[in-house]
Formats: C-alpha cells, structure tokens, sequence
C-alpha cells in the first residue's frame, strides 16, 4: 500500500454512499435528483470548503472548454463546480470508494458528460501528454510524502502555458493531532510553501503566485462552526470526515490561528 493510500485508509470506511445518502433524505433531497447547492458543504474537503473551490475556479481562469485535471479528486465536489462553469474535467483519486461515489453523484448532477472519475495515482495517471489546460490539486499534498512525482506527472499532462493550483496546507507537520486528513504525524506530511516551490522548480514549473488564504478560510470555518452549532446537519461539513468531524476542524482552526498551519494557493505554470 502507498503512502497516499495509508494516509487516507481511515476515510475509507464501506458505508460513505450510505451515510452521504441518509444525510440528504434527512435534509428532504432525492440523492437520485441533485440540484446545485443540494450537497452544502458535504463534497468539500479542503479549508474554506465551497469558498475555497471557487477562489481556486477563478485564480485559473477555468471556465467554459477548460481541460482541468482534478489530482485527488476525492467525491467530486470541485470537480463538479469546475463543470458547471463549462470545463471538462478529468479527476484522479486512488481511492475506489471516492471515485464510485463520484460517479454517482455525477450523474445525478446531470453532469455525467463532463466530468470523467479515474482511479489512478497522481503520480502515474497513464493520461496522455499536454492534454490539460489546467490542473489543481486541493488539499492532497498533506497525504502526499512524494510530492515531487506527482508535480512532474502533472507538468508532464499541461500544454505548454497550462496552469497549476495548488491548494494545500502549508506550513510545520508538528502539530496536535488528530487532523481532518490524519490521525498522527506518521501519517501527515506538511510541508512550507517554499518545499512546494522548489518541488515545482524541478518538475520544470514557473510559480506565479504563491498566496495566504488564511482571512478567508478562518472567516469561513469560524461561520461553518457556528452555523453547525446552531442548526446541526450532517451536509455541514465535509462527509469523509467521519464521526468525529468538530473534534479535527477545532485542530485544524487552532493551527492555523496559531501560524503553524497556512491554507496557501500556488500558483504554477508549465
């Protein structure tokens, strides 16, 4: 087993359509018949959930006719807001449970046309080269403790002047433990912003921009825990987390508050 796949085993639980399914008729919708926004928060597992895809939507210029490559796709949520802004997606995850499900929930989007669901490795897709005009990668790299293969299988599927976003906590792995993706360091492989950046130098990349998201994403966790406590649903939060979500969202906003943690978009170039 890969040291991605280990690090996500605890998400992998069996019954994830189960419970995604029981907590939308719990909120009166149909999981055969999705509408936009019918998923809340659900399919967003990354700081600043929804608000985070979208700020990474328009720092790439994705839009209608975009190739985006999703690397770690998980069950799809930023695939499917890429897709109803017109692009084409592609996601990778090594994860069979997610890529099934997102297939589903696809479909019941309506959007099974645009998106296509691989189970495959970041670092080794087996897609063809130059066949994306866009990549983003949210919220993966603290699985990843290779980081570098995956960079250069990304650059390797870019056409030339194809842009990369990544999305991911940065900062120190010495934390307090559990997080959303991890149950103890072992496990966990943060990195600084400046390890991204140099591991996107090698792979060939030019870095456009490389910048804290910490306001928003703590404006946004700080409203999500309030409105949780308020109305409870279980569409609140991202679903993969568990059974134990308040318990690792607490862990994460108290690192980043800290500056131990910071949620950064990096922006690179092919």
């Amino acid at each position: 087993m890969s040291d991605t796949e280990e690090s996500i085993k605890r998400y992998t639980s069996g019954d994830l359509r189960e419970r995604l399914h029981a907590a939308l008729r719990a909120a009166g919708r149909d999981p055969a018949v999705l509408l936009p926004g019918d998923l809340v928060e659900a399919d967003h597992f990354h700081s600043g959930g929804l608000a985070s895809t979208t700020e990474v939507a328009r720092a790439l210029g994705i839009g209608l006719g975009t190739r985006v490559l999703d690397v770690g796709s998980g069950i799809g949520g930023p695939a499917r807001i890429f897709a109803r802004g017109g692009a084409v997606v592609t996601g990778v995850d090594v994860t069979a449970e997610f890529v099934i499900l997102a297939r589903e929930l696809n479909l019941a989007s309506g959007l099974g046309g645009s998106i296509n669901m691989l189970e495959a490795s970041g670092a080794d897709t087996g897609l063809p080269d130059a066949s994306f005009d866009a990549a983003t990668m949210l919220h993966v790299g603290m699985n990843l403790a290779d980081k570098q293969a995956v960079f250069n299988e990304v650059y390797r599927l870019l056409r030339p002047g194809g842009v990369f976003g990544v999305f991911d906590l940065m900062g120190t792995n010495q934390l307090t433990f559990p997080m959303p993706w991890a149950d103890a360091a072992a496990s966990s492989h943060v990195e600084s912003d400046a390890a991204y950046r140099k591991y996107l130098h090698t792979a060939g990349f030019g870095v456009r921009a490389d910048t804290s998201l910490s306001l928003g994403v703590r404006q946004q966790m700080a409203a999500a825990q309030r409105a949780q406590r308020s109305n409870p649903t279980p569409l609140g939060g991202p679903i993969l987390l568990g059974t134990d979500p308040m318990h690792r969202i607490i862990n994460v906003l108290g690192a980043i508050e800290a500056g131990e943690l910071d949620p950064r978009l990096i922006l690179a170039v092919r």
